[in-house]
């Protein structure tokens, strides 16, 4: 029977992983997706200033959109309360080792 080297698959999927990320980064997606957003801030200036010039009543909230998503589900819930969980038990465990070792010792 094989024996399964996990360290080597680890250490493979995240090469693809790099490799994945370094190609999109070097063919330009991200700069071109930050280009994207700077663009539509630039004609969301331009409509504020001619707006301005008009003398038209000027509210910021107009020319300001957020596009805030919510990817949110049951599984990220999930991961939320357990990522919490750990921490507070790691926090009051490392806390309370600590307090026994300065009765100890100090």
């Amino acid at each position: 029977m094989k024996k399964k080297n996990w360290f080597l698959r680890l250490l493979f999927i995240s090469f693809l992983i790099f490799l994945g990320l370094y190609i999109a980064s070097i063919s330009g997606y991200y700069e071109a997706q930050v280009s994207d957003k700077v663009a539509l801030t630039n004609d969301a200036i331009k409509d504020f200033e001619q707006d301005v010039l008009e003398g038209k009543e000027v509210d910021i909230n107009t020319y300001i959109k957020e596009e805030n998503k919510d990817y949110s589900n049951k599984m990220t819930d999930l991961g939320d309360k357990i990522t919490e969980s750990v921490q507070t038990f790691l926090t009051n465990g490392f806390g309370g080792i600590w307090d026994a070792l300065k009765v100890l010792f100090f």
